[in-house]
């Protein structure tokens, strides 16, 4: 059993030999691919760290156009505000004439009606006085036959 007991130690410590040089195997592996790795995140920074200056620069210009458009906006939004002003007072004004042009059209329509029917009327007044004038000679004639035609028969 002596030997069993050896063999079984030996074994044991082979064994062990073989975990720890796998684990230092392992070890130095990952110590390796950490190397590599770091000096691809070094060269990933490098490669950033160049980038944001440019990016930095395309910040600020994009900023920069940001607020010229909305100055831009706000100008023509003012503009726009003022021209729908003007339009709206240059309607009101355009009202305001064409009821003042209407007033003095019919005005003058009215004074032209005036001025072309006083005189018809007057006119018409004059041939009506001579009209009734001629009636009224007319008719005193025909009432003197009438008396003259009832005095000249004889009663019955």
């Amino acid at each position: 059993m002596g030997e069993i007991m050896e063999t079984l130690l030996v074994v044991a410590v082979v064994v062990i030999t073989l975990a720890v040089v796998a684990q230092a195997g392992v070890l130095l592996a990952m110590y390796l691919l950490s190397r590599r790795v770091t000096g691809k995140v070094e060269v990933l920074m490098d490669d950033s760290q160049r980038l944001m200056a440019p990016l930095e620069s395309i910040t600020n210009n994009l900023k920069s156009v940001s607020n010229d458009l909305a100055q831009t906006g706000e100008i023509a939004r003012a503009q726009i505000l003022h021209i729908q002003e003007s339009v709206i007072e240059t309607r009101e004004n355009i009202r305001m004439q064409l009821g003042d042009v209407r007033e003095r059209v019919l005005d003058t329509v009215d004074e032209a009606r005036e001025t072309v029917m006083r005189p018809i009327r007057q006119y018409s007044a004059l041939a009506q006085a001579i009209a009734e004038g001629i009636r009224t000679l007319f008719r005193g004639r025909q009432e003197e036959v009438k008396d003259i035609d009832i005095e000249e028969r004889p009663a019955a």
